[in-house]
This record gives structure tokens, C-alpha cells and sequence, in this order.
């Protein structure tokens, strides 16, 4: 979306500043998200750049700015299609959590109020803030999200003893942990091991072409890394961390389950944390885990990490916007017994439309 739309803010509601929509490489958004210290990688410009990218959304930025032009508050937005419907805002789609980030001068209240407004007003559907904020409807717990304090916040707790001998075994076995260098790593390297956890997992895997975006947007000008496990040169696992603000957020693992015996997803995530906490991160968020995962939720406190509920809120006041639960689960099995190529090409086909 070229340029920046002026609208009045409508239904009463008394703004601190004019609400426009923004470009997302606007001068003023990325100053304002780089001034905000609880930012996260999916608050850059270059996240939703690169799903728009991906995916094809039109993507922007809804800012409430005062009579200097900068930016009061804000968030991103990506305008989701779906066949034979009218399109939803998503604030922002594959995004963990995404609210709304306000300055001293700025109204969470008065932005939505405004993003609502303007959401109707061009025929969106649905308005779904993948956070929990003011509506005139209440949010849904979809999910919790575990985060661990580091040492540069006064935190820094303790793995259990498991954890600990995990990462012992790991050293013995000779698994060795290196940071990627290349994009040949994350498109090559990592996706074969990512293609086979999610054919595992009964997933369609993202397009390889989002993995080439996100070397490009992400990894290569330093908002984040890559970590690749190998014992004597074979891959066995990986994962991407991506940062923002004083978050690392864990954002995919991967891992070949023939070699888990040699515990290479414990020296990565090891690796991981002691990165974070060198390079001054406050947190490091192990990410969203869905409710009926209860294995995945126990494995991310046994690293000291706390969790807590991930809200999402629909300003329509539906349910079921968590991310297309109902159709990942009945596409599970037809995956998992089929060759990876089902997998990679259900991914290009639906990808876009369960975000």
C-alpha cells in the first residue's frame, strides 16, 4: 500500500493523535519500532514485508501519530484472502503474538477503535489481534508461550538436571553446533531437516521461497540466526531464533528423529540461550505451544522457562482464528503417510490461506 491514508477515527472515539496507515518501511514506523523496547521480531518491518512478500498479502502499518508526524502507536496488518469470502486484518499472521505497541503518548484503545473502523470501511471480514488488548469483544486463550529471563535482567534460571545431562550427553556423542553462514544452510541444510519434522508432525511445510525471504529479510542484516547440530558432518538438527527489541524468540526447530538418542535438539537450544544471554537479550522466548501439546509444554519448562497464556482476539467475536487448527488436523494423517513432495506441495497450494 503506497503513500498514507488519513481517516477520522470513528464511533466517539477521542484519539490522542490522527490515525493513517503507514507504508511499512515508513521512516517514522521504524523509528518508533526501534525505540520500543518490547518490540519483537514480528514488530519489524521486515517480517511482515517478508509475508506480504511470501504470500502475496497487502500489508501495511495503522499508526496514530501526533501533530509532529511520529508515531504515537501502532501495528502491523496483513489482509488475508480466503476463496469465496471476504478477507480478514491479521495482526500479523505466522506470528506468535503480535499487539499493538504504544508510546507514552499514545492510546491502544483509541488505534484499535480506529483500525476497526477502517477494517469495515474497506469490506475486511474480521479484525484477529494475535494478542490480548481492548475489544468490544473478550479473547480466547489459544495457546501459552514460555519465556526465560537472562542474566541482563536479573534472571537466568536454572535447567533441571535433565536438561543439564542432555547437553553433557550431547557434548560425548560429539554433536557440535555451529552458526550458519550461508543461505545454502537455512534453504538447503535446514529445510531437509525441517521438510521431515513437519512430514512427521503431519504439517505442510512453508514454500522453500520463504525460507529464501527470510535469509534475505531476517538472518543475513542480523535480526537473527540460525544453529545447526551435525555429528562428524551429517545435520541432525536445527533451529532459527529471531530477535527483536530484548527478545530472542525460538521460532522453528527441526531435527531428524533417527539421531535424538545423541540429543542434538538439547545442544542447539543450549547453544541458543548462551547466545542470547552474551549478546545482552533480557528474554528468550521458546514460543507459542498449542494447548494439547502438553509434551512440548513440560520439555520448555524444563529449561526454567515461565509460562503463560497467548491470547488471540477476533473484534467480530469468532472463535476457532487460531490458525486453522480443524484442517491441519484432518490433513495430519494424509501427510504422514505420504512421499515429502505431498507435504511441500499442500504447503505451496493452502500455506497462505491457514495463516
Amino acid at each position: 500500500m503506497a503513500g498514507a491514508e488519513r481517516f477520522a477515527v470513528e464511533e466517539g472515539v477521542s484519539a490522542a493523535g490522527a490515525v493513517d496507515t503507514l507504508t511499512l518501511d515508513h521512516s517514522a514506523w521504524r523509528r518508533f519500532v526501534a525505540g520500543r523496547p518490547e518490540a519483537t521480531c514480528f514488530h519489524r518491518p521486515e517480517w511482515a514485508a517478508l509475508l506480504a512478500d511470501c504470500y502475496r498479502y497487502p500489508a501495511f502499518v495503522v499508526a496514530q501519530r501526533g501533530g509532529d508526524g511520529e508515531v504515537l502507536a501502532g501495528v502491523p496488518i496483513a489482509q488475508v484472502g480466503r476463496p469465496g469470502r471476504p478477507p480478514r486484518w491479521l495482526a500479523l499472521p505466522f506470528s506468535d503474538e503480535c499487539g499493538p505497541l504504544t508510546g507514552p503518548r499514545g492510546s491502544v484503545s483509541a488505534l484499535l477503535a480506529g483500525v476497526d473502523a477502517l477494517r469495515r470501511r474497506r469490506g475486511a471480514d474480521d479484525l484477529v489481534v494475535r494478542a490480548d488488548v481492548p475489544a468490544p469483544v473478550a479473547s480466547a486463550e489459544v495457546a501459552v508461550v514460555h519465556e526465560l529471563a537472562l542474566p541482563t535482567a536479573g534472571g537466568g534460571a536454572r535447567p533441571r538436571s535433565s536438561v543439564r545431562r542432555a547437553v553433557a550427553a550431547a557434548r560425548r556423542n560429539g554433536v557440535r553446533v555451529r552458526v550458519a553462514s550461508t543461505e545454502e544452510d537455512l534453504t538447503g541444510a535446514f529445510y531437509r531437516l525441517h521438510l521431515r519434522t513437519r512430514r512427521r508432525q503431519g504439517v505442510p511445510v512453508q514454500p522453500r521461497r520463504y525460507f529464501r525471504l527470510l535469509w534475505e529479510r531476517m538472518i543475513a542484516p542480523g535480526h537473527g540466526i540460525v544453529l545447526l547440530a551435525d555429528v562428524d558432518g551429517t545435520d541432525l538438527a536445527g533451529a532459527v531464533y529471531l530477535t527483536g527489541g530484548t527478545t530472542v524468540t525460538y521460532k522453528y526447530g527441526a531435527s531428524d528423529e533417527r539421531a535424538w538418542s545423541l540429543r542434538p535438539n538439547h545442544a542447539v537450544m543450549a547453544q541458543a540461550i548462551t547466545w542470547a544471554a552474551e549478546e545482552g537479550y533480557a528474554t528468550f522466548d521458546f514460543g507459542r505451544t498449542d494447548l494439547d501439546n502438553p509434551g512440548l509444554i513440560r520439555f520448555k519448562e524444563t529449561w526454567g522457562a515461565r509460562g503463560r497464556p497467548l491470547r488471540y482476539t477476533s473484534f467480530a467475536g469468532r472463535s476457532g482464528y487460531g490458525g486453522g487448527r480443524r484442517s491441519q488436523q484432518l490433513a495430519a494423517p494424509v501427510i504422514r503417510r505420504s512421499p515429502p513432495l505431498v507435504c511441500r506441495c499442500l504447503g505451496e497450494l493452502l500455506y497462505r490461506y491457514v495463516p
